[in-house]
């Protein structure tokens, strides 16, 4: 009889909990944000657009949630004929966040997205998605991908040593300078077919190639198994690398690669790109006082004194930028919307003290009219509001912290020209 009881008070427990997710995901219908459940040509592959948020070394949980969420992507999302102006989006995180978390957990950091959904778009990076830019934003427990962040066209040139060249060369050189870096590529691998010997000329122009493709590790791996030893202290080739290696926010691994660069180097026409560059790879650490010293040592040359200044200046303001406290703001949180004023989320504090201002309200007139499984659901809505709102204004100093480095270290790789 007992266990009968217990297993009839778990049955009610689960409906009461799909209970609340329904309405969690019904608001949805009301909010500016829409599900997107498309396909993308992600590096050439056909890739749904909600598997590509999972991170793959956290077991995913199976849950009623998938099938909720799923009805509201399939069947009410596009009633508003609106997109969700971040990415992924509000349900695909919500997704995200059960699938990988604990159901607690998953529900304050969807009622925080929920909250901050729309708002502060300078407070978040940007991707590039096939319908146009979005604020790039993950779980705080997960990290995207280095392929989401937008970044501007870089454009890449070819190398060319002081021997004279064949036509064969020129042809090379040409395609990478007009931007066909395929086809250089496909030319290179012809010409390495028919030679059969090294040729460190050829070998650095296809670093380039795969460098601008954004085929990373690739060139890692021509690197470390396709170049006899004898050519991997070359200052230009060690100098690819290292750019190779700021792609991948390998810092450590590049500054490395310019130190060989900088040793096998021997005119002063090499030196300055490799100091201008370890400047910005010490700021990418946030490393201020060594890259201050880096654009410091780059002043020596003539041609590269105005670009230096800028760059030490740039240095400098970082050291002065001031941080907000995590907890500081969750501890103004208490009063909702107040943690995220602090930190300069100042429409999302807007949103935070209506949303939980309502729900408190909605659960007291509830109450007062003994309506007692409404203000059950309205108050479990409005304490996970409630918390999300504390957690996600935490969230929001580290978010601010990060982003007025990065607008610093992005204007540094703009002065840079990368």
């Amino acid at each position: 009889m007992l266990a009968y009881g217990q297993e009839r008070a778990m049955r009610h427990k689960r409906t009461l909990m799909n209970k609340y997710l329904l309405i969690l995901l019904l608001s949805l219908t009301y909010s500016t944000c829409t599900g997107q459940n498309f396909t993308e040509q992600i590096d050439g592959k056909s890739i749904s657009t909600v598997q590509s948020y999972y991170n793959n070394s956290i077991k995913k949980k199976e849950s009623a949630v998938n099938d909720y969420i799923g009805f509201y992507q399939k069947y009410i999302s596009g009633i508003r004929g609106q997109e969700c102006p971040m990415y992924p989006s509000c349900s695909n995180y919500g997704l995200k966040a059960f699938n990988e978390t604990n159901f607690a957990s998953a529900f304050a950091l969807t009622s925080d997205r929920l909250l901050r959904c729309g708002h502060d778009h300078k407070n978040y990076s940007l991707t590039l998605r096939k319908n146009g830019f979005k604020s790039l934003d993950y779980p705080a427990y997960d990290k995207p991908p280095i392929e989401l962040y937008y970044s501007r066209n870089s454009y890449y040139f070819a190398y060319s040593d002081t021997v004279r060249d064949d036509s064969t060369s020129l042809f090379i050189k040409k395609l990478i300078n007009n931007h066909y870096y395929q086809e250089a590529l496909l030319e290179i691998m012809r010409i390495e077919f028919q030679l059969r010997t090294f040729n460190i000329d050829l070998f650095i122009n296809k670093v380039i190639c795969l460098k601008a493709m954004g085929e990373y590790e690739k060139a890692l791996f021509e690197f470390d198994n396709k170049c006899p030893k004898a050519y991997k202290s070359n200052p230009e080739l060690a100098f690819q690398i290292a750019l190779v290696q700021f792609k991948l926010q390998n810092y450590d691994q590049a500054l490395l690669s310019n130190s060989v660069a900088l040793e096998s180097c021997i005119d002063t026409f090499c030196r300055p790109k490799i100091i201008l560059i370890n400047g910005l790879l010490y700021a990418s650490k946030y490393d201020w006082q060594n890259s201050m010293q880096s654009y410091k040592s780059l002043s020596l040359f003539d041609s590269y004194e105005q670009l230096s200044a800028a760059n030490f200046m740039l240095s400098e303001k970082a050291i002065l930028l001031k941080n907000k406290s995590p907890s500081l703001a969750g501890a103004l949180s208490i009063m909702p919307g107040l943690g995220y004023a602090y930190t300069g989320h100042k429409q999302t504090a807007i949103s935070a003290l209506l949303v939980n201002g309502l729900l408190a309200y909605a659960t007291y007139t509830n109450l007062k009219n003994e309506n007692y499984g409404m203000a059950i659901l309205t108050g479990v809505f409005n304490l996970s509001f409630y918390i999300g709102n504390i957690y996600g204004a935490s969230k929001s100093a580290n978010r601010f912290n990060e982003q007025q480095k990065k607008a610093i270290i992005n204007k540094l790789a703009f002065n840079s020209n990368l």
